[in-house]
């Protein structure tokens, strides 16, 4: 259990508290759910290209995100936490789509043709998760600038 005490507020990791610090001006408080991991990955969003990765597989996407936001919040380690997790990169990601072109572009090492950006998070494990969403257009870059896709490939 992780205590609190009354008078003072104590805000410490779960493996920093221990059970001796029980006293009589205690209030117990439920403890986090932790994992046997050493250490709990914060939420982390990150997008990837649809040629990093297979859509539908469970295979972890290739090579490094194109664009990587590392937040401090921790959320829970379930799906309603990666959910949590996914609504807090949204928020992160929405203010900056009308410019997401010029974003991308500069930040790929490569061309793209006619790839589209999904999200993706870790939570709690250092695993991304796809959430199948992405920005609904195609981009294509050429020497880090964008350009308009072609309608035919």
């Amino acid at each position: 259990m992780y205590l609190v005490s009354v008078s003072i507020l104590l805000v410490a990791s779960a493996s920093a508290l221990d059970d001796s610090l029980i006293s009589e001006n205690s209030l117990a408080v439920p403890a986090p759910v932790t994992t046997s991991e050493t250490s709990v990955i914060s939420c982390t969003c990150g997008v990837f290209l649809s040629g990093q990765f297979k859509k539908g597989s469970k295979q972890q996407p290739k090579g490094n995100p194109a664009l990587l936001h590392e937040q401090s919040d921790l959320f829970p380690c379930n799906n309603v936490g990666n959910k949590m997790c996914t609504n807090k990169c949204l928020d992160v990601i929405v203010k900056h789509l009308p410019n997401s072109p010029t974003i991308l572009c500069g930040s790929v090492d490569r061309d793209v043709h006619k790839e589209r950006a999904y999200l993706f998070v870790k939570n709690c494990k250092d695993e991304w998760v796809n959430t199948n969403l992405s920005a609904g257009r195609e981009y294509c870059c050429k020497d880090g600038h964008p350009y308009k896709c072609p309608l035919i490939r």
